[in-house]
């Protein structure tokens, strides 16, 4: 597993968006276990203007934002700062 807690040091692309959870990864696999794990019932919402979207997987928030927002994906992407 490739995975580590928030840092500084750590170039880490991939964030939990739960409130209050600091935890960061490489990868959307980790990053999934992670909200499965520590957070049941967590929904994901579309951070575009005026979309009501929620889902529990990054790969379908990643799929939705293609089609729905293409012009803001890269704006859009789910846990990347």
């Amino acid at each position: 597993m490739f995975w580590k807690k928030k840092s500084e040091e750590a170039p880490l692309n991939l964030k939990c968006q739960a409130d209050g959870c600091t935890f960061a990864c490489h990868d959307y696999m980790t990053l999934q276990k992670h909200i499965y794990r520590r957070h049941p019932g967590f929904k994901l919402r579309c951070k575009a203007d005026g979309c009501s979207f929620e889902c529990s997987d990054y790969a379908t928030l990643e799929r939705h934002t293609a089609w729905k927002h293409p012009a803001a994906k890269g704006a859009a992407s789910p846990g990347k700062e």
